[in-house]
C-alpha cells in the first residue's frame, strides 16, 4: 500500500538561483528600498518646507514663469516641483503609478489637498507657463483623468472631439476608449456635465437621437434642481456643458424642428441665459421669413444687456438700417382723460414686455436719436473686440447724411454729393473716428496672423493675440485666415473711399498695441476727409451750389 502524504518525508534542497537570476531579484529589491526611502524622504521635505513659498520660490521651484508661479497655490508648487524631481530619479517608472505615488505622499501630509488641486494645475501650466509648462499641463490632465477626476474625463474626451477632424481615428484610441467608458460611468452618477459630454458624444458620432435623449434628461436635471443637489465645484462653471438647451436647440433646428428648438431655448431663458435669447431671437428671425419682429426685439435685447457681444452687434445694425416708427398722432387733452380712465376700470392689464415692446423703440422715435442708439450698442460690442463691430462703426462715422426711412440704406458717400431733399446731417459724422476703427481691424488682423504663425502653444498664442483674445469666442469668430482676409479687405475699400491714412492713435482701445503707420490710402493726396482743410470744405460747398450749365 503506497504511503499517505502525511508519511512522505520531503527531502529539504537549497534553492540555486543563476547569476542572472540572482541579479534580478537583488534589482527588485533594491528598487523596493529606494521606493521606501522615497517615500520617506518625501514626507519628510514636506515636512520642513511648511513654511510659505513666495512666488519668485514657486517659480524657481517648479522651472516654470512668473505668472504661473504667482498663479498657484504653496501646495501646488510643492507637489509639482516633487513629482519633477521623482521623474527625473524614475524615468522608467509608469507615470501612473509614479503620480499616484507623489499625489498620495502629499495627501497623507497636506492639509486640504485634493485631487481638485492637481487638476486645477494643468490650467495654470497650460496658460501661464512656457512650451514644457503647456506639454505637462496635458500630460495631468490624462493623469488624472486615468485616477476618475470627473472634470478631467470631461475635458479628456472633449479634447478627443476636438482633434478628431485632424487627427482621423482617434476616438477609437484605446486611451479615448478608456476615456468613455469614465465618461459614461460619471454621467451615472448624476454629474450634469458629463451628461451633457456623452450626448455631444452621440451627436458628434451621428446619433441625433440619442443625444435628443440626453440633453432632454439633462434638461430634466435641471428642472428638479432646487439648490440642493450636490455638486463639485466645477458644477458651477457656465458654459456649455451647463446649458444644454443650446446644442438641444440646434439640434433640433438641424432637423427641421424648430418649435422643439424653441422650446429648448425656453428652457435656457427660465435660467436667463444670454445665449438662449440670443439664439431663440435668431431663430425667430428665421421662423419669421428674415422679418424683425417684437419677439426678437425683446429676445435680442435682453440678451444685448446681459453682455452678449454679438447681440450688441445686431441691435447696433438693426437701429442703423430700419427706419424709425411712426409718430403718433396728436389727441386732445379729454381724449387722454377718456383713455386714462378706460385704462384704470380695464379688468385685465396686459404687463408682457413682448406685447409692450413699443417701450424698447421709445427711446428712438427719431433718426437722429435712432442712429445714436445704434452707436450705443455697437460700441458695446467694440469693447468686447468683436471687430466687425469696428466696420459698423467706420461706416456710421463716414455717413454724412442720414434718412428718415433708414439710415444706412444709401451707399457710403464721404464727401457728402447728396441731392437727396429728405437728409438729415449724421450728428455722428466723425472721419477722426472711422480712422481709430479701421486702425484697430488692420493691427488686429496682423497681431493675429502673426500669433498663429510664430507662437507654439496655445498659451502663447492667446498671449500674443490679446486683446482679441481676451473673449476666446470673439477670438473663435474671427482668427481663420478667411476672415481675417475678408476684414482686411472691407477695412481697406472704406479707406481708399474715404481717403483715410490708417495709423496708430491716442484714441485706440485699451491693450491694443501701437504699430504705427500701417497703410496710407490709395485716393488722392490731399483730399481725404481727415485732410481736408476749411477753406477746402468752403470751396466744395461753392461748387456744388452752382447751376449746372
Amino acid at each position: 500500500m503506497a504511503p499517505s502524504s502525511r508519511q512522505k518525508v520531503k527531502a529539504k534542497r537549497d534553492v540555486v538561483l543563476s547569476p542572472q537570476e540572482r541579479a534580478a531579484m537583488d534589482s527588485r529589491w533594491a528598487e523596493y528600498r529606494e521606493k521606501a526611502e522615497d517615500l520617506k524622504l518625501q514626507r519628510d521635505r514636506i515636512a520642513k518646507r511648511m513654511g510659505e513659498l513666495n512666488a519668485a520660490e514657486r517659480a524657481s521651484y517648479c522651472s516654470t514663469t512668473m505668472e504661473a508661479g504667482e498663479a498657484m497655490t504653496h501646495n501646488q508648487a510643492l507637489f509639482l516641483g516633487s513629482w519633477d524631481t521623482n521623474i527625473q530619479a524614475h524615468p522608467r517608472r509608469p507615470p501612473l503609478k509614479l503620480f499616484r505615488e507623489v499625489f498620495e505622499a502629499y495627501q497623507d501630509t497636506l492639509h486640504n489637498f485634493s485631487l481638485d488641486d492637481v487638476y486645477d494645475l494643468s490650467f495654470i501650466l497650460r496658460n501661464k507657463g512656457g512650451v514644457g509648462c503647456a506639454k505637462k499641463g496635458r500630460q495631468i490632465v490624462n493623469l488624472c483623468a486615468e485616477m476618475d477626476h470627473a472634470e478631467a474625463v470631461i475635458q479628456v474626451v472633449a479634447s478627443a472631439l476636438r482633434q478628431d477632424a485632424t487627427k482621423p481615428g482617434i476616438m477609437r484610441s484605446r486611451p479615448i476608449m478608456m476615456a468613455l467608458d469614465r465618461l459614461r460611468a460619471v454621467a451615472k452618477t448624476g454629474n450634469l456635465r458629463a451628461m451633457v459630454m456623452e450626448a455631444n458624444v452621440a451627436r458628434h458620432t451621428n446619433q441625433s437621437r440619442r443625444a435628443i435623449t440626453l440633453y432632454e434628461q439633462a434638461l430634466d436635471l435641471i428642472r428638479e434642481d432646487d439648490g440642493t443637489r450636490p455638486g463639485d465645484k466645477y458644477s458651477r462653471i457656465r458654459d456649455e456643458l451647463s446649458s444644454p438647451w443650446i446644442e438641444l436647440g440646434f439640434l433640433h433646428h438641424t432637423l427641421g424642428e424648430n418649435v422643439a428648438a424653441m422650446k429648448a431655448y425656453m428652457v435656457g431663458q427660465e435660467q436667463d441665459d444670454p445665449m438662449a435669447y440670443f439664439n431663440l431671437a435668431r431663430l425667430d428671425f428665421f421662423m419669421s421669413g428674415q422679418q424683425y419682429t417684437n419677439d426678437w426685439l425683446y429676445n435680442m435685447t435682453k440678451a444685448a444687456a446681459s453682455g452678449h457681444y454679438k447681440a450688441a452687434y445686431e441691435l447696433g445694425l438693426y437701429y442703423a438700417s430700419t427706419p424709425a416708427p411712426p409718430s403718433p398722432p396728436q389727441t386732445s387733452f379729454l381724449e387722454k382723460l377718456s383713455g386714462f380712465g378706460a385704462f384704470l376700470w380695464k379688468s385685465n392689464i396686459n404687463l408682457n414686455p413682448k406685447a409692450n415692446i413699443e417701450h424698447h423703440n421709445a427711446f428712438a422715435n427719431e433718426p437722429k436719436l435712432r442712429i445714436k442708439l445704434a452707436q450705443q450698442w455697437l460700441k458695446a460690442a467694440r469693447n468686447n473686440h468683436y471687430l466687425y463691430a469696428n466696420i459698423a462703426l467706420a461706416e456710421l462715422s463716414l455717413q454724412k447724411y442720414i434718412y428718415p426711412k433708414g439710415t444706412l440704406s444709401k451707399p457710403l458717400d464721404p464727401y457728402g454729393h447728396n441731392t437727396d431733399p429728405g437728409a438729415i446731417e449724421n450728428p455722428l459724422f466723425n472721419p477722426q473716428e472711422a480712422q481709430v476703427m479701421l486702425t484697430e481691424v488692420l493691427t488686429a488682423c496682423l497681431q493675429i496672423s502673426e500669433a498663429k504663425s510664430v507662437s507654439t502653444t496655445n498659451a502663447e498664442y492667446r498671449h500674443m493675440a490679446r486683446p482679441w483674445s481676451f473673449h476666446v469666442e470673439v477670438l473663435e469668430e474671427v482668427e481663420s485666415s478667411e476672415t481675417l482676409k475678408d476684414l482686411k479687405e472691407q477695412a481697406e475699400m472704406i479707406a481708399d473711399a474715404a481717403g483715410i491714412d490708417i495709423y496708430s492713435t491716442t484714441g485706440l482701445a485699451e491693450h491694443v498695441p501701437h504699430l504705427g503707420v500701417l497703410r496710407f490710402h490709395k485716393g488722392t493726396r490731399g483730399e481725404g476727409l481727415c485732410e481736408r482743410t476749411p477753406s477746402t470744405e468752403e470751396k466744395d460747398e461753392k461748387e456744388a451750389a452752382k447751376p449746372v450749365e
